[in-house]
């Protein structure tokens, strides 16, 4: 029997009143102290920061992408109108955005994205489960359940594209065209390192693409495929920029919903030993090594740090004023 409390009370009420929103327009309910509920963010105003913005940008071209593919047609992403999301690891953004279209007149778009179960070979999990025009009459939002793609697995990389029944090689002349292609490599990118900045994607290099279709023929446009790209251009966990280096995204689009899932995850440089396939997050001693974080400033004490990495981490000087109580 469930037992009523003003606590328990308020926390009924708020999401009830989140429900009805449909996640969006949050601006006039308050979050009952105690809850950890919808973060909502005015992406227009200067002076407000919100969580990892160029990630959420790369979102929010995920469900308009999602959006042009179901509807057919070509809305060209232009700002952040605003942002909600739910403050837990595997967040739910509900996305408002500006497209626009030079045959049409401006559009604003309300879009749903839910990242999934995150593993090590597979970073990227996302699902777009609302695109649609701002006014356009909904039920009460459902989230989508992540888990039903959780234990979808990511082929292997082929020995080669020759069978051209099987796979679609991308013309670099085509790449401009379907700027999406380019999306799904930020996405397997940034959702393994988050911290990644528009300055390093800007040096991302498509080298080549091949489509898989999934069911049938491979075309730029099939509902279900594997996308196979080659890329240089990052420098991580000790290996430079130059280097080759593979991703793999899974396209799948459910017909019954509508909702666009992309899972995906990016793997060793051609040439290295790829019997593990993927490249693990750099750690914290690559990144210092790398110029990506400065040593801690500052008193530290306690027990030492452990193992072959926190002595590493010591000899570094990361942390230059540690000692020991």
């Amino acid at each position: 029997m469930s037992v009523w409390t003003p606590f328990t009370g308020g926390q009924m009420e708020y999401w009830r009143q989140v429900r009805e929103s449909g996640g969006f327009n949050l601006e006039g309910i308050s979050v009952p102290r105690g809850t950890t509920g919808l973060m909502p963010y005015d992406c227009e105003r200067e002076d407000v920061r919100y969580p990892y913005p160029v990630l959420v940008e790369r979102y929010a071209r995920f469900g308009l992408h999602r959006y042009n593919m179901c509807y057919g047609t070509n809305l060209q992403f232009h700002h952040l109108k605003k942002v909600s999301l739910t403050m837990i690891c595997q967040a739910t953004y509900f996305i408002t955005l500006a497209a626009c279209d030079p045959a049409t007149s401006p559009v604003t778009l309300e879009l749903g994205v839910a990242e999934g179960c995150r593993k090590p070979c597979r970073s990227l999990n996302l699902t777009c489960f609302i695109a649609r025009p701002l006014g356009t009459p909904s039920e009460p939002v459902q989230l989508p359940n992540t888990e039903l793609m959780d234990d979808a697995q990511l082929p292997c990389w082929p020995s080669d594209f020759n069978d051209t029944q099987r796979f679609y090689e991308v013309k670099e002349s085509e790449l401009q065209d379907n700027d999406w292609i380019r999306l799904y490599l930020e996405l397997a990118l940034c959702t393994n390192d988050r911290n990644l900045e528009v300055s390093d994607l800007s040096q991302l290099q498509i080298v080549n693409v091949a489509i898989e279709g999934i069911q049938g023929n491979a075309t730029l446009q099939a509902a279900a495929a594997n996308v196979y790209i080659t890329f240089k251009g990052l420098a991580m966990s000790r290996v430079g920029e130059h280097v080759v280096r593979k991703v793999i995204v899974r396209r799948a689009i459910n017909e019954l919903t509508g909702c666009m899932t992309l899972l995906g995850g990016y793997g060793f440089s051609i040439g290295e030993a790829t019997e593990e396939r993927f490249i693990p997050r750099p750690s914290f001693i690559s990144l210092y090594e790398a110029g990506k974080i400065v040593p801690f400033r500052g008193p530290m004490t306690g027990q030492p740090l452990g193992g072959f990495i926190g002595r590493k981490a010591i000899e570094l000087g990361l942390f230059p004023d540690y000692r020991q109580d």
